[in-house]
């Protein structure tokens, strides 16, 4: 009976598409015939809330329209509360935070002010019917504070978010738009949930969900399913928190809300992929990736991870490190736009902070002289000098407040930026793991060569086998025998290699403990030695080499992180391998390239010596080239964090020392010391 039912729900999917395509279809049939421009501004913002879910640039798009013509018609009610409302939720999805904040004080500031409500086109609000100027101003201002406080939520201002969400409810409750109010119980909820308050959203949860059956509005019933779902797993309650996802996503697929149908995809895989369930892991993941490729999202390195996580846990590994390698360039890509962006939104707020400070401070200015200046029509000359040493007295001490509010503020900020850095070092670290899958790739590719020969040698000589056999020349079956176990030996050899390759691998990707421990610098330098080698030639099939090895017979082996310190060696052997590459574009016939790696045990220490014959680093950056997001390679080919994560390895993670002797144009030596 399931099955039945489930099929009859695949096919009515279809359909709903179509009547939401239907409805997209009507109104931009409406537009092109409309007369007037009250009409055509309420169709531009119907068709912008219209493919808010689906469709975030198409949205952005009809929402500036209905902008522009509000503002052509001189409305600002209309221009702030739906035009640039609209405008800035559809920013704020796309992750341009500066942008979405300008919209939203720009629409703040018009809706506020109640002159404003003799320049409208509203004639009533659906599901409130006719209002006067003065609530459907009221309203506007409850969907701005409402967006706003999404907007300080992804901008981690949770403080912020719940005093903007508290603000809209009260602003709900006056005007009594029980839509909204659903909406702000809902989010409300969430936050909570975030905070561990898990009692407390569970109740405005289910008050959501209350309002929303009784207005019959349901595009975000979904959502408040899944949030329900999310509470009963952090309660406990997994059996129920699955009905509630699955609840959610039949009901997000119903109302077109697709986004919210993607956040329930994602809470599922996690889900399975914790109980270590393979089938329902992968499947979940795909509809995560499939809903928002659909939607033309960018942020897809959640899904790319959680598809790595699912192969990986099904034993493919394969398909595991293509999409690690997906989530890793789609991950570097979004931390780049989000830090920025983030920067900016910072830089914007701390602005509009002290710009409301300043004019603060200008008008408790002007009250001050006025009530000066009327002291002096009637006071003596010695009241007047009093009232003025008082008036001093009070600037000083308003001075002094501001100037620590805003160093709180400017700590602040650069508290949060030090975080947002802290984790795009974690996340270069993790990128190492990308530069070694070409090299891997190359490395492996020997040892199954040798398996595959040696196997079809074996075919040959089996039939051998049984020729001689069948003959009766036991002697000669019994060479031929002897020369099959040789080959299975080799094959066993090669086999076990494979194996030591794809384990070294996997060890790579996983998060290192920082646990040190006796380790062979000289098999851990020719290891990465040849998988940054391997790395650079599978990008450039044309570039050649030459590396030369002195190692140390009798070096000590040395408690290190192997993870830690082969990410240390990686990015020296790039770094060489870099240079030599760009001397070879321009250094003649005549110009062989070059990397040496020496290792040698002196005065107690190891020391590890990295050695080109490249381009060489000027003296006027010698000292730089360590500092982090400092690169001389051209942009988009370096992050500058490769010789910064080298060095802090080395010197702080294990108390050895690293520095570098180059001339420009003859080449450069890394020197690494590390205590025996």
């Amino acid at each position: 009976m399931r099955k039945y039912i489930k099929i009859l729900f695949l096919l009515l999917i279809p359909m709903l598409g179509m009547a939401q395509q239907s409805y997209i279809d009507s109104l931009r049939h409406s537009l092109k015939t409309a007369r007037t421009d009250s009409a055509r501004f309420a169709i531009l913002i119907d068709l912008g809330w219209g493919y808010s879910e689906t469709n975030r640039d198409t949205a952005l798009y009809f929402h500036d329209q209905a902008f522009k013509l509000a503002k052509k018609n001189n409305r600002p009610v209309a221009e702030a509360a739906a035009a640039l409302n609209g405008k800035g939720y559809d920013l704020m999805h796309l992750g341009k935070f500066p942008e979405s904040l300008q919209c939203f004080q720009q629409a703040l500031k018009l809706a506020a002010d109640p002159q404003s409500e003799n320049k409208t086109w509203h004639e009533h609000v659906p599901g409130l019917g006719k209002l006067t100027p003065n609530k459907y101003r009221l309203d506007n201002l409850a969907y701005i504070h409402h967006n706003l406080g999404h907007l300080m939520g992804a901008t981690n201002n949770i403080d912020q978010q719940i005093a903007e969400f508290r603000v809209t409810r009260q602003l709900a409750m006056e005007v009594e738009d029980n839509y909204l109010l659903s909406l702000v119980n809902m989010d409300l909820g969430y936050v909570y949930q975030g905070l561990n308050r898990l009692d407390s959203a569970l109740v405005l949860e289910r008050n959501a969900e209350q309002i929303i059956q009784q207005t019959g509005v349901k595009k975000y019933l979904g959502l408040v399913y899944k949030y329900m779902g999310d509470i009963y797993l952090k309660k406990g309650n997994k059996d129920l928190a699955i009905q509630y996802f699955h609840k959610a996503i039949n009901t997000d697929v119903e109302q077109k809300n697709y986004a919210a149908a993607g956040y329930c995809y994602t809470d599922l895989t996690n889900y399975y992929l914790s109980v270590k369930q393979k089938d329902s892991s992968r499947y979940y993941a795909k509809k995560t990736l499939e809903t928002l490729k659909s939607m033309g999202s960018k942020a897809l390195d959640q899904p790319y991870e959680n598809l790595y996580k699912s192969y990986k846990l099904n034993g493919n590994t394969d398909s595991a490190y293509k999409y690690q390698g997906l989530a890793l360039a789609a991950k570097d890509s979004s931390y780049q736009t989000t830090i920025k962006s983030l920067a900016d939104f910072q830089k914007l707020s701390f602005g509009a902070q002290i710009h409301a400070q300043e004019l603060e401070k200008e008008k408790a200015d002007i009250q001050t002289k006025i009530r000066t200046y009327a002291l002096v029509a009637g006071i003596a000359v010695f009241m007047l000098l009093a009232a003025i040493f008082y008036r001093n007295n009070r600037q000083k001490q308003k001075a002094n407040i501001v100037l620590n509010q805003q160093k709180e503020e400017v700590q602040s900020a650069l508290s949060q930026l030090k975080s947002t850095q802290t984790q795009l070092i974690q996340s270069e670290k993790m990128a190492s793991l990308g530069e070694l899958t070409a090299g891997i790739a190359h490395e492996i590719q020997n040892p199954l060569n040798f398996v595959n020969n040696f196997s079809e040698v074996n075919k040959e000589m089996l039939d051998e086998l049984d020729e001689e056999l069948n003959k009766g020349d036991i002697a000669e079956a019994k060479a031929i025998a002897a020369d099959i176990r040789q080959n299975e030996e080799k094959i066993s050899h090669h086999g076990k290699r494979a194996d030591g390759i794809v384990k070294g691998m996997l060890e790579h990707s996983r998060a290192g403990s920082g646990q040190k421990e006796p380790t062979d610098i000289n098999a851990l330098a020719d290891e990465y030695l040849r998988l940054a080698y391997h790395g650079l030639r599978a990008k450039d099939k044309t570039f050649n080499a030459e590396m030369v090895t002195y190692y140390d017979p009798k070096l000590p082996k040395v408690k290190v992180s192997q993870q830690d310190m082969g990410r240390v060696m990686l990015n020296l052997f790039n770094n060489a391998f870099y240079a030599v590459n760009q001397k070879l574009k321009t250094g003649g016939a005549g110009y062989k390239p070059e990397v040496t790696v020496t290792t040698s045990a002196e005065n107690g220490q190891v020391v590890i010596k990295v050695k080109d014959n490249g381009v060489g680093i000027p003296d006027a950056i010698k000292e730089k080239i360590m500092q982090p997001f400092f690169t001389t390679k051209p942009t988009g080919e370096g992050t500058g964090l490769g010789l910064s994560l080298t060095y802090d390895m080395v010197v702080k993670g294990h108390r050895g020392s690293i520095y570098v002797n180059s001339n420009e144009g003859e080449g450069s030596e890394f020197i690494i010391t590390l205590p025996i």
